[in-house]
C-alpha cells in the first residue's frame, strides 16, 4: 500500500471528515513503492488551465478547379454554349498559372505570377481549415508551504524532494534512461473528485523551482527554512479527445470514481 503525505497537518483531518478542497498527486510507476507516492496539498488560488485546438490552412482551389475543368470539358463535348466555353477557358488559364506557381515551374522568373497577370485571371484559393488535433495542455501550480512545527518542516522537505525525484529519469543499465513517472492529479472535495474543477490527464512534471525563506532569513532550530515556495510546471502526456475528458455519464474525466481508495490510505498506519 502506498504511503501519502498531507500538508498542512490540518488537511488530513479535513479529508477524513470528507470535507476540504485539496489537490491529490499520485505518482504512477517509476518510484520505489517504499517511497512517498501520494501527496495531498491545498488548492492554490488563481489556478488557470488553457485548452486549444491546432488547425492549418489548406488551399483546395487547384483540386476544385481541376474537377470543375474536367466536368466542363465533358459538357463541352456534349454541346455547351459559347459562354460556358469562354468561362472554361478562363478557368483553365487560372488553373495553369496556379499549377506553375505551386510546382515552382520557372519560379526564378516568377512565371506563375506573370501568367496570372497576362491573362488577368487568378484562381480562387478556396482556403479552408484542416484539423490537426488538440494542443497539449500545460499548467502550473504554485504553493507556499509555511512550517508551523518541526513535523511540518519535515513534511515540506519530503514533499519537495519527492517532486524533484519524480521529475528526473532513472538510469537503466549504462546508457538507457527510463522515463520519469507520470502524475495523476485530481481536484478533490474531501474524498471525492470535485466536479466543479477541471479534469487533468496524466502529466509529466516538466519544471520545479523552489524558493526558500522568500520573505525573511529565519530558520528553525534544526536548520529548516520557515517557508518554501514551490512552483511546479506540468504537461499532459498526450493530445486529448472528447472521450478522454467526458464519459457517457456526463461527468468530466474519471469523476465518477469513488473515494474509497483514498479513504483506505488515509486511515492506514502508512500515512505521514
Amino acid at each position: 500500500m502506498s504511503s501519502i503525505i498531507a500538508f498542512p497537518d490540518s488537511l488530513r483531518s479535513s479529508i477524513k471528515k470528507n470535507s476540504g478542497n485539496h489537490l491529490s498527486f499520485e505518482i504512477k510507476d517509476g518510484m520505489d513503492p517504499k517511497q512517498n507516492t501520494k501527496i495531498h496539498l491545498y488548492i492554490p488560488s488563481g489556478f488557470s488551465l488553457g485548452d486549444g485546438a491546432n488547425f492549418s490552412n489548406v488551399d483546395l482551389g487547384v483540386i476544385s478547379g481541376l474537377e470543375r475543368l474536367n466536368n466542363a470539358r465533358k459538357n463541352a463535348a456534349e454541346g455547351a454554349s459559347q459562354a460556358d466555353v469562354v468561362a472554361t477557358m478562363g478557368e483553365g488559364q487560372a488553373i495553369g498559372a496556379a499549377l506553375m506557381k505551386a510546382l515552382s515551374i520557372g519560379n526564378q522568373f516568377n512565371a506563375g505570377q506573370a501568367a496570372q497577370i497576362k491573362t488577368g485571371v487568378t484562381l480562387n484559393p478556396a482556403t479552408t481549415l484542416a484539423y490537426d488535433g488538440s494542443a497539449l495542455r500545460q499548467f502550473e501550480l504554485n504553493f507556499r508551504l509555511i512550517a508551523e512545527s518541526a513535523k511540518e518542516a519535515e513534511t515540506i522537505r519530503q514533499i519537495e524532494h519527492t517532486f524533484r525525484k519524480a521529475m528526473y529519469a532513472k538510469l537503466e543499465g549504462s546508457i538507457a534512461l527510463k522515463y520519469p513517472p507520470l502524475f495523476k492529479i485530481k481536484f478533490m472535495k474531501g474524498k471525492e473528485p470535485n466536479k466543479f474543477l477541471p479534469f487533468l490527464y496524466d502529466s509529466y512534471l516538466t519544471g520545479l523551482n523552489a524558493t526558500y525563506n522568500s520573505d525573511s532569513n529565519m530558520y528553525h532550530a534544526d536548520g529548516a527554512p520557515t517557508d518554501v515556495t514551490l512552483s511546479l510546471s506540468f504537461q499532459e502526456q498526450k493530445q486529448l479527445t472528447q472521450d478522454d475528458l467526458y464519459h457517457d455519464k456526463g461527468g468530466a474525466g474519471d469523476e465518477e470514481e469513488t473515494g474509497s481508495e483514498g479513504q483506505q490510505n488515509f486511515d492506514s498506519d502508512e500515512t505521514k
